[in-house]
């Protein structure tokens, strides 16, 4: 009991500082709000509430559990173990780095070099089925390319010759790896191909000072030529003969921090269940946060790379995680399609353009006041917004960098945009968690409302129609009028939870408050649709989706799929292992996610589609790998083949009831039937497990040395 006290209350102090972006954490998971009241348009009655009693969870006994495929040993402790995406298994251990094949525990490669390596060194390289391994100390950093698939070392920059590695970068479309570091006491640029990790070429006293450091992911341009950023440059240079063919000032800082634009992007990798115990809790667990709008870089990696960034991009110590710092990004080249003789560069305090060709500048740099938050790209030219207490909104011709319009200020931090003809809907947050939302004319820059207007809860979703703009939160659902800043209804649709929404065609489907609505985004009106149903364990939704029979609503533990009429098809709920509390905590930091992660999305699809410039076919094109032949691309090319039948599926963690042996376990749910598929027992109360959700195959650490292997 004491135990479960301590664990609620560690829970509780981790989850109050993320609670400020969403309101209160007691307001999420147990303040009795205002009594619902009535729309003014009338939608259809609402149904009581379901009773507070318990759900019932579905039984499972008549489900065959699966039994142990295979069972090894490893030599040494492991320390960590993850899935790649490549399908292998990687087990970090005091005896070495150990890759396992996943269909019969056998070890498929072994590098006992790499002993006693962290997971905050180990970085898995997006896109690729390559890893990067620092090595070394603080003041001798080194770095290892490892593929994951074959065991390959593709580089060791200490058999390079280089001492003290400070960068590491990709370039894709060069099938490429570019190091910047030291050779033979000069500061130099390595490339190396990443299929045979051969030399490409080496770059000495390029940058005109020892004291420049690299501070942007480079962007190929062409074959033979490479733009690259440091601390206090930019350069152009030929790579076959090493010449600079240009050269401009401009400062990146990278004392700010990160480049919020560049926030590392999500590798597909999976660590086990406690891998995210080990890291700090509950709140590093959810990384994912570094890139919800308004919360800023709280993630483990965005931590590890401001803090390397403030020690001079040198990587900071070990331990915070240097190898993820290790291609922090502080800028960004832009070259795009209407525009293809220009180059740009912005940094989070300023922007710039210059000719492609000679480095002259096109236009004026332009300064910010404060860091960049988002950058997009539409046909008036690049939509910037700025970061901070009060955030600014400007618009910068491409030809000439002159502000179309006056800055919009806005109350915080942007966290949605949606585009309607010249009109933009725009939403906000402040750290104090009040949220806002205005329309911004495109042409003018003028805004609808002469300021903010304030709504309760966060923004899940933002849409104009003719009455003005519908907003749907956490907590309500109302359209504002920007002429006056006041609601259209005079009283919303008000609920305690909920309000997660997916569009169908013009209308929107969403479930507050244990119904499932239909809203008519043109005309603003809605209605429930569906009885009452009420999530067992008393788990609130944070996920919708549209399937082929109709819309399927979950949580962790609960699946609920209606028709398009609101009928029930079927409902399925697993009790969860461990405490109810913890599992209320894990429901408002997994719908906070699940907003901000909604919010994000609808900030760049706001702004997509046949009205905006065409920006994909070429800077999409710098960060596709070129076909370098690997087998390992072929594994990852299957598995994303077959990835896209897992998302017919969702394997829950639960207590299984299998008679004599019962325990912890998991099950596997098809989105469509309802049906449990498979079943597997895995006899631990608190599992280290991966769950491999593409090929339906289970992990389990089992000791200090032991694997096993199952197929759900």
């Amino acid at each position: 009991m004491k135990k479960l006290y301590i664990l609620s209350a560690c829970m509780l102090s981790l989850a109050i500082p993320v609670s400020a972006q969403f309101g209160k954490l007691k307001n999420l998971v147990g303040k009795k709000d205002k009594p619902q009241q009535e729309n003014t348009q009338a939608p259809a009655a609402k149904e009581s509430p379901a009773s507070a009693e318990e759900v019932d969870a579905t039984n499972t006994s008549n489900v065959a559990s699966s039994g142990k495929s295979w069972s090894m040993q490893t030599d040494g402790s492991i320390d960590w173990f993850r899935l790649s995406p490549t399908g292998k298994l990687i087990a970090g251990t005091n005896q070495g780095l150990v890759g396992i094949e996943p269909n019969s525990g056998k070890v498929a490669w072994k590098h006992e070099f790499l002993k006693n390596i962290s997971r905050t060194n180990y970085n898995p390289i997006s896109g690729s089925p390559f890893i990067a391994i620092v090595t070394g100390s603080i003041f001798n950093m080194q770095q290892v390319i490892l593929d994951v698939s074959s065991g390959k070392i593709i580089a060791n920059t200490t058999e390079l010759g280089m001492k003290m590695v400070n960068k590491r970068y990709t370039v894709p479309s060069l099938g490429g790896i570019l190091f910047s570091g030291y050779l033979n006491n000069q500061p130099s640029l390595v490339f190396i191909d990443a299929a045979s990790g051969e030399k490409k070429w080496v770059l000495s006293k390029v940058f005109d000072s020892n004291s420049e450091v690299m501070a942007a992911k480079p962007l190929a341009d062409g074959s033979n030529t490479m733009l690259i950023a440091t601390n206090k440059r930019l350069y152009k240079i030929d790579v076959s003969s090493g010449n600079v063919i240009w050269k401009a000032d401009f400062k990146t800082s990278i004392e700010e921090g990160t480049l919020a634009t560049e926030v590392a992007e999500e590798v597909d990798e999976k660590e086990s269940t406690k891998a995210d115990e080990k890291k700090g809790g509950l709140m590093k667990s959810l990384g994912g946060l570094a890139k919800v709008p308004g919360l800023g870089s709280v993630g483990s990696a965005a931590g590890a790379a401001n803090s390397a960034g403030k020690m001079g991009a040198m990587g900071g110590s070990m331990k915070d995680g240097a190898a993820v710092s290790a291609d922090a990004a502080y800028g960004k080249f832009l070259i795009l399609d209407n525009q293809p003789n220009v180059v740009y560069y912005y940094s989070n305090q300023q922007m710039s353009a210059f000719d492609r060709s000679t480095g002259a500048p096109v236009w004026q740099t332009v300064k910010f006041s404060d860091p960049v938050s988002q950058v997009l790209y539409d046909e008036r030219g690049f939509l910037i917004a700025t970061d901070d207490k009060r955030a600014d909104l400007m618009l910068l011709d491409y030809k000439t960098g002159v502000q179309k319009w006056k800055p919009v200020s806005l109350r915080g931090r942007v966290t949605a945009l949606k585009l309607k003809g010249n009109s933009l809907a725009i939403a906000s947050a402040k750290e104090s968690g009040n949220n806002y939302i205005n329309i911004v004319d495109m042409n003018s820059g003028s805004t609808a409302a002469k300021s903010d207007m304030k709504v309760s809860g966060y923004v899940m979703d933002i849409k104009q129609n003719n009455s003005g703009l519908i907003y749907r939160t956490d907590r309500e659902l109302n359209i504002q009028d920007p002429a006056t800043g006041k609601d259209v209804w005079q009283k919303a649709l008000q609920y305690k939870r909920g309000g997660i929404g997916v569009d169908k065609g013009n209308k929107s489907y969403f479930f507050a408050d244990n119904q499932l609505y239909l809203m008519d985004n043109d005309s603003g009106e809605y209605k429930a649709i569906s009885k009452s149903l009420k999530f067992g364990g008393d788990e609130t939704p944070n996920a919708i989706e549209l399937r082929e029979k109709g819309i399927l609503v979950s949580s962790s533990q609960n699946m609920a799929l209606f028709d398009w009429e609101g009928n029930l098809i079927y409902n399925i709920y697993q009790k969860a292992p461990g405490t109810s509390l913890a599992n209320k905590i894990m429901n408002v930091t997994a719908i906070a996610v699940s907003a901000g992660n909604s919010a994000s999305h609808g900030f760049q699809a706001g702004l997509s589609g046949p009205n905006t410039t065409s920006y994909n076919s070429n800077m999409a094109a710098s960060d596709r790998w070129s076909n370098i032949g690997s087998a390992a691309f072929s594994d990852m090319k299957r598995r994303f083949t077959a990835s896209q039948d897992a998302k017919n599926y969702k394997t829950i963690l639960t207590s299984v009831d299998n008679g004599e042996d019962s325990g912890y376990g998991l099950v596997r749910v098809n989105k469509d039937t309802g049906k449990i598929e498979g079943k597997v027992v895995l006899n631990d109360k608190k599992p280290d497990y991966i769950s491999d959700d593409t090929d339906n195959l289970v992990f389990l650490k089992d000791g200090n040395k032991n694997l096993i292997g199952y197929k759900l």
